[in-house]
């Protein structure tokens, strides 16, 4: 039974098998046989080319074929000549210019539909004060797009005494703003080595000393993304506390600028280091303005020469640092620091003049004139035989201590600059007990992403 079946499926399965080849063979023999293509000439291809470039310049010009374009191309395919396809081509374009009027109103009308309205809105970004301008305002368009240009958060650096590791009665440092690009490092890109990034000299110094007296916030206008790495290798002892990148910026006539009320310090006590004066546009006394570092192969001593001044700034205890500025209106950090030794040593000078005087000018003046001596002092003591001279201290003793009047306006100054020097020396030295926590914990935390890194779980 069950051979029986098997045979009869395999021989319907060869009927079917063969209707199949049957079919196939039947279609091969029926199918019509493709159309061999004669070979076009070269005056042929010319007229054709022609023809097409016609056609395209009228649908350009006229917005489509007409019947006699359609004509004079099939003509030209055919076999006519070059003449013939360039007389067609004439009679369609002398047709198409009668259409010449409705085709300039139809591209007036496009080019007034997006011309004025463009013009409109840039006149509103230019002039404030424009009616379109007006008009964005009151329909409130202009509040939604200055949100976004704003910065991500209202305080963009947390209040002092909320800071870890910082003693809750220490008193808030100044703040020093400096930029990161072209002025503590300079960028570059080749195709070898791609971008490269050369610190400026006295970088790793500079902000060593500045950790001592500034909160030091290293803002950027670049992405966290592309500036985080730069900023970790160039801090890699964490001198800097606050680090702002892009997000953090308010975006204003197509700059990025570091709006300083944000910063969550009060504007009277921040400076700011940056080579891109309209950065700061919103509060320019507070710039001290520095030379774009742009020149790895060229020796620079901006930061050095500006150290003095802003450790002066911070050692002084100013209350108004703007106000201070303004002297220097005008100058930027290498003038700044040149103005600053000129003062200094006029300063020294004056003081120097009003020691000579009397008694002091008479000794300084004699002591000006004598010859300088045949034998170098003994300044051991004792020599080859030698007697030591007495001097006045070994006759009557040092000079008794000066008295401090404890009555009266000059007893209270007294005390006032004693009490001032004790609680600069407490602050300095909290300062310095601050930043070795802060190094020490950030180099706990890195040696412990390097063991991580050496032993990931």
């Amino acid at each position: 039974m069950l051979a029986s079946s098997s045979r009869s499926i395999r021989l319907a399965g060869s009927v079917v098998n063969a209707g199949v080849r049957n079919a196939r063979r039947e279609s091969t023999v029926t199918s019509p046989t493709a159309p061999v293509r004669r070979e076009v000439t070269k005056a042929e291809r010319a007229a054709m080319r022609a023809a097409r470039k016609e056609r395209a310049n009228a649908f350009i010009g006229g917005g489509g074929m007409g019947p006699a374009t359609s004509a004079g191309a099939g003509e030209a395919v055919g076999g006519e000549s070059a003449a013939t396809a360039a007389a067609v081509g004439r009679a369609h374009k002398s047709s198409s210019s009668a259409s010449g009027p409705t085709f300039d109103a139809a591209r007036l009308g496009w080019y007034a539909a997006v011309v004025i309205p463009t013009a409109f809105i840039g006149w509103g970004i230019v002039d404030e004060d424009s009616p379109p301008a007006r008009l964005s305002r009151m329909v409130g368009l202009t509040g939604m797009i200055e949100e976004y240009a704003k910065p991500a958060r209202t305080k963009l650096l947390p209040d002092w005494n909320q800071i870890p590791n910082i003693p809750p009665d220490f008193p808030a440092p100044p703040c020093l703003v400096i930029d990161l690009e072209s002025t503590l490092v300079c960028s570059t890109w080749d195709r070898k080595y791609g971008w490269r990034h050369a610190k400026r000299p006295g970088v790793d110094k500079f902000l060593a000393l500045m950790a001592q007296y500034y909160e030091i916030v290293l803002w950027t206008p670049s992405t966290d993304g592309i500036a985080a790495p730069v900023v970790d290798s160039l801090d890699s002892k964490g001198y800097v506390m606050h680090r702002l990148f892009r997000d953090s910026t308010n975006y204003h006539n197509g700059v990025h600028c570091k709006d300083l009320s944000w910063l969550n310090r009060p504007l009277r006590k921040i400076i700011a280091l940056d080579d891109d004066p309209e950065a700061l546009k919103f509060q320019p006394e507070n710039l001290i303005r520095i030379k774009p570092y742009d020149n790895p192969n060229v020796d620079d001593d901006t930061l050095e020469r500006i150290t003095p001044l802003l450790v002066e700034i911070s050692r002084e205890g100013y209350e108004d640092i703007p106000e201070l500025l303004r002297q220097f209106r005008g100058m930027d950090a290498d003038e700044i620091a040149e103005e600053h030794e000129r003062r200094v040593n006029d300063l020294r000078v004056r003081r120097e003049r009003t020691a000579q005087r009397g008694l002091g000018s008479f000794a300084s003046s004699s002591r000006a004139h004598l010859p300088p001596p045949e034998l170098p002092p003994n300044l051991a003591g004792g020599g080859d035989g030698g007697v030591q001279q007495l001097t006045a201290k070994d006759l009557v003793g040092s000079a008794p201590a000066p008295e401090v009047s404890e009555s009266g306006v000059v007893g209270w100054l007294q005390r006032r600059q004693k009490q001032q020097e004790e609680q600069n020396k407490e602050k300095f030295e909290l300062w310095n007990e601050v930043m070795m926590r802060k190094q020490a914990e950030k180099k706990r935390k890195m040696e412990e992403q390097q063991q991580q890194h050496h032993h990931p779980a």
